[in-house]
C-alpha cells in the first residue's frame, strides 16, 4: 500500500510542538487513514507536513510506540500496529501509570474496588523489600478498570514507614504511581520487573469477570528510588493476554 499524500497539518507556533505532533499523529492512527501493517510516510516526509523538527517527531513516533500505536523498526520504517477493540497494550521498558496509559489511548480508568491492610512482613516480601521479617507492611489491592469493565488485579506492598497504614482510598486517588511521586514526593528512578504466566484461580476469576483457567500474564515489579537503596514498593499486576498486553522495543 502506497504512501498517503497531504494528511497531516501544520503545527501552529503557539502550541507545544512534541505534544500537538503526537496528538496529530494519534488522531490519525485512531481515525483509519492508515490500515494496520501499513508502513507510515518517511519520518522527512512527515516533519515537512507537520512543520516540525525530524527530532520533535521522533519525540512523538517513540511516545506512540510506547503506547503501542506504531512499530518503528530501524533502517526500515514505522508501521502501524492494529488496534484492537477493548485490548491495552504498552511498552514495558518505560515506568508508566496504568491509569495515564488509558487516558492517553481514549479509556476511561477507573477502581471498581479496594482493599487496604496492615500486614506484617513474612520472609518472603521482608527478602522481597529488603526489611525484617516482622515489619509492619501497607497492602494495597485494586481491580483496575477500563470504561468500567474489570481489566486488571493490582496487588502492592510498601513498607509502612513509605506508606502509612491507616492511608485511605480518597488519599491514594485513582493513581497509585501518581500518588506516590506526587503526594509522597518520592522520585522511582527504575524498577526491576518479572512477566510471569499464571492461571486464574476462583478468586481471580471472579475480580475479573472471566472464566476460571482463563490464561493470565503477571507483572512483578520491585520499585526503587536509588541504585543502592532499599526497594520501596513490589507490585504485581495480574490481567488476561486477551485485554492487555506489554511489548519490548529492542535496539542495538
Amino acid at each position: 500500500m502506497g504512501e498517503k499524500e497531504n494528511v497531516f497539518h501544520k503545527i501552529g507556533s503557539n502550541q507545544t510542538i512534541a505534544e500537538r505532533a503526537y496528538e496529530e499523529l494519534k488522531e490519525l492512527l485512531e481515525s483509519g487513514q492508515f490500515s494496520p501493517g501499513q508502513k507510515l510516510p518517511s519520518e522527512d516526509k512527515i516533519a515537512s507536513q507537520l512543520n516540525i523538527s525530524r527530532i520533535t517527531l521522533r519525540t512523538a513516533l517513540q511516545k506512540l510506540e510506547l503506547l503501542g500505536y506504531v512499530d518503528r523498526k530501524r533502517g526500515v520504517g514505522t508501521f502501524v500496529v492494529g488496534l484492537k477493540e477493548r485490548h491495552m497494550d504498552a511498552g514495558i521498558e518505560r515506568l508508566v501509570s496504568i491509569s495515564d496509559v488509558m487516558r492517553q489511548r481514549g479509556h476511561v480508568p477507573g477502581t471498581r474496588e479496594i482493599d487496604i491492610s496492615a500486614q506484617n512482613a513474612d520472609e518472603i516480601i521482608a527478602r522481597e523489600l529488603q526489611i525484617k521479617v516482622g515489619d509492619p507492611v501497607t497492602v494495597i489491592s485494586r481491580v483496575r478498570t477500563m470504561d468500567g469493565t474489570p481489566l486488571i488485579y493490582d496487588h502492592n506492598i510498601f513498607p509502612a514507614t513509605v506508606v502509612p497504614q491507616d492511608v485511605t482510598a480518597k488519599e491514594l486517588g485513582d493513581s497509585l504511581f501518581g500518588y506516590v511521586l506526587k503526594d509522597l514526593n518520592l522520585n522511582i528512578t527504575h524498577a526491576v520487573a518479572r512477566l510471569v504466566p499464571a492461571m486464574a484461580d476462583d478468586f481471580l476469576a471472579k475480580k475479573l469477570e472471566i472464566n476460571k483457567g482463563t490464561l493470565l500474564i503477571r507483572l512483578v515489579q520491585t520499585h526503587y528510588m536509588k541504585e543502592n537503596d532499599a526497594p520501596i514498593w513490589q507490585s504485581t499486576l495480574s490481567f488476561p493476554d486477551s485485554k492487555f498486553s506489554w511489548y519490548i522495543v529492542r535496539t542495538r
